[in-house]
Parts: structure tokens; sequence; C-alpha cells
């Protein structure tokens, strides 16, 4: 009988505490090494282009929240930043030891995105408190067209938790190059925008957020990165018309 396939890694296997320590020396290698050569690939292929990297902080914790219409997003975002961020990553990939090991020193970790997954958000809180960048899609999964989707209150609630600023980020024309079903990246323009830094939700003196004021923030990051967006598919040539919002 064929042998079992190792069985996914829980996120609680992976302690928020370890995160750092694990992915510090593949950190600085990213940062020196594969960052760069991911730069001179992009730029070669894609004909790559970065505006704005310097609105990302230099140093401290801050959320990096891009757009998501491509799996190379996470690449190019990564290959585009002056620093080596940290990312989340479906648990699902986080299978046997050395896969294991080896998203984690690349500044992954894992999250269950059929729940709220606490564990990620720990491990996360752990990342930004730790003075680091951190990756998160504020639409969730992967989406299609021109339209920036209602935003998750993940990021205003880590933002507002770990009072850090979040950075928006525009990924033009990924799509074009490896949308949602495309399995090979195909040579499209692709225009990557770093936004100024938006300040974290407000906080009372015991640290604690009101809820309406995690949505109103949501929805002020939704529209600079929808007119974020829309100003980068204009410089690419590609339409920008989609249906009213429906909400």
């Amino acid at each position: 009988m064929p042998a079992d396939r190792p069985a996914a890694m829980s996120p609680a296997e992976l302690r928020p505490e370890d995160l750092e320590a694990k992915g510090r020396v593949a950190g600085v290698v990213f940062h020196f090494f594969i960052q760069r050569l991911a730069r001179a690939v992009f730029g070669a292929y894609f004909r790559c282009y970065t505006r704005g990297r310097r609105n990302l902080p230099r140093t401290g914790g801050v959320i990096i929240a891009p757009t998501h219409r491509s799996n190379l997003d996470t690449l190019l975002v990564g290959a585009s930043a002056g620093r080596a961020p940290r990312y989340f990553a479906k648990s699902g990939l986080f299978r046997g030891p050395i896969t294991t090991r080896f998203l984690v020193t690349m500044g992954a970790f894992p999250v269950r995105r059929e729940m709220v997954d606490r564990s990620a958000l720990k491990a996360a809180l752990t990342v930004l408190e730790a003075e680091k960048a951190l990756v998160v899609f504020p639409e969730g999964e992967r989406k299609s067209g021109p339209r920036i989707f209602p935003l998750l209150n993940g990021v205003a609630w880590l933002a507002a938790k770990a009072q850090v600023p979040v950075v928006p980020v525009a990924v033009g024309g990924a799509e074009r190059a490896m949308g949602i079903g495309v399995k090979m990246p195909r040579p499209r323009t692709v225009r990557i925008v770093w936004g100024e830094p938006l300040a974290p939700p407000d906080v009372d003196d015991r640290g604690r957020h009101d809820r309406e004021d995690l949505i109103a923030y949501s929805s002020e990051l939704r529209e600079i990165l929808q007119t974020m967006f829309d100003n980068l598919q204009q410089e690419l040539g590609i339409p920008i018309e989609r249906p009213e919002d429906s909400e």
C-alpha cells in the first residue's frame, strides 16, 4: 500500500514566539540575495516597475496591505519591499518538516481560512511587536476584476491592537500576467505602487478599540486602495469600468 501523505501541520504547532528566531537567518538571505534576484527576474520578464517604496517605513512594525489579483502578488510585493516582510500562508501548505521549515524561515506562518484563527492572529501580533513588516491581503483570497472588494476587518484589528501603520499597495497588471486559473505567468507589464502610511485606529487608555471605528477604517483603506488601483490600471491601459457596488 502507498505510504500516507503527511498531514498538514497545525498552526498551533508553530509557536508564535519562535517565528522570529526561525526566520532570522533566512530573512537576511532573502533580503540580500533572493529579493534582488527576484527584482532582476521580474524587471526583465514583467517589465516590472515600483514607485513609492520609500513610503514603507524602514524600521518598526508595519502592515503591508496589497491588492490581490494573482498568485504572483506575494512574490512581487516581497521583491519590491525594501525590507524582508512576513506573510500569512494557508495552513494546507505546511506539510512535513522540510516544507514547513522552509516556509517559516522564509517568513510565512499558517492561517486557517475556514475559521477565525486565533493562533495566526497571535503570530501576527508577535511579528508586529517584534517591529517587523507583515503582509496581509485585506480582501482575503484572490479576487478578479477592477473593483476592490469589501475588506475584511483583520487589517484594521491588527493595526489597532499593535498600534502600527498600514501601507496600502496597488499591484497593477498582475491579473493579466497570471490571473485565477492561469498556470504559467505570461510576460505582461506589471506596476507596483506603495501608498502613504495610514495611521492605526484610535484606542482608549486601556488599549481597547471600537468596532465601528474598525469598520470605518476598513472603508477608508478600501477607498484608498481603489483610487490607487484605478490610477495604476489607467497607466497600464487596462479598463477600470466596473458594476456599481451592491452593498
